[in-house]
């Protein structure tokens, strides 16, 4: 494939593979792209492409595919087998032919437009009936970019999720967290909202110039499972992929979370309380939150947020 890598493969581009669809998961992709199969080829999906038909495949189903590349529960795809690379950034003028696509980005407007783009489905053009939008912002344009989703919910352009929106997200996600204490987390993350009919995620990916960040994404020895309890003194990358909470601890130098249903749950100063695997990589120890795509027994929470919402004895309560 030509010009395949003038731009390092990054978090949330997708490849294609033949007629399979794959997002990327992480940054580190030099010598094989870390991925989920996402999208398959099937006669009976719901998805037509080039009249072709496809369907979204359950991740519990995607061993059956590509197993010479399975591992630790993703995808390695090499580049050489690699037919297409689809980058959020480079492929937005073409995803703004979904009206609402186009909406949104006016909604984004002074954002540069090579600082933003769409994932998912709309990248792909695999659409199907109940796709939401997932916008993509680069580095700290998101930041920028959140601040202009939280005022325009407060002004009326846009409005945050209703409860039975919140509720399907808290079953779609199978959250283990008692509900009130998800959601009170969740309505100041600032990353969801409806413009008109539309829900939109805000996903934030680092720029080109901040790849090579010193955060793991490689697996560990495994030490044990714990919790912890420490102050959060970096707030930076706290949405990131994996999302990255440097901690004042007298062992553990950071925790890090795989499950998009923990990211952004504590800020600089807060004290968290984090269940999870402990890790040993390289030199340094690591809390792993979002070892199985289930996580019932693993959390990240903010002390601060729920003692100021008067929630902290429930999830005391809570707690396995």
């Amino acid at each position: 494939m030509q010009n395949m890598l003038a731009k390092p493969i990054r978090l949330r581009d997708f490849i294609r593979v033949g007629n399979y669809y794959f997002s990327v998961v992480g940054y580190r992709n030099e010598k094989a792209v870390k991925c989920l199969l996402r999208y398959i080829p099937d006669k009976r999906g719901d998805r037509v492409k080039d009249g072709k038909r496809f369907r979204k495949i359950p991740q519990d189903e995607v061993k059956e595919y590509f197993r010479d590349y399975f591992r630790d529960g993703l995808f390695h795809i090499p580049h050489e087998i690699i037919d297409e690379v689809y980058k959020p950034e480079e492929r937005l003028r073409s995803a703004m032919k979904y009206d609402e696509v186009r909406r949104i980005v006016e909604f984004f407007e002074g954002i540069p437009s090579n600082e933003m783009g769409v994932t998912g489905s709309r990248l792909i053009d695999l659409v199907g009936n109940e796709s939401d939008v997932d916008f993509v912002v680069y580095g700290n344009y998101w930041f920028v970019a959140r601040a202009k989703l939280q005022k325009g919910i407060e002004i009326g352009r846009l409005t945050e999720p209703d409860m039975d929106t919140w509720e399907f997200i808290y079953k779609k996600r199978k959250v283990s967290l008692p509900f009130d204490v998800f959601l009170k987390h969740e309505i100041r993350k600032f990353h969801r909202a409806f413009l008109g009919s539309t829900y939109f995620d805000l996903l934030y990916v680092r720029g080109y110039d901040e790849l090579k960040r010193d955060i793991p994404e490689e697996k560990g020895k495994k030490l044990g499972k714990i919790e912890v309890e420490a102050e959060v003194i970096d707030d930076r990358y706290v949405f990131d992929y994996p999302a990255y909470y440097p901690i004042r601890h007298k062992e553990i130098k950071a925790i890090l979370c795989f499950t998009h249903t923990f990211i952004g749950q504590a800020f600089r100063g807060e004290k968290v309380i984090a269940r999870g695997d402990l890790e040993l990589i390289g030199n340094d120890k690591y809390l792993i939150v979002g070892t199985r795509r289930e996580v019932e027994d693993e959390y990240i929470v903010s002390v601060d947020l729920l003692e100021k919402t008067g929630l902290l004895e429930e999830f005391k309560k809570w707690k396995p």
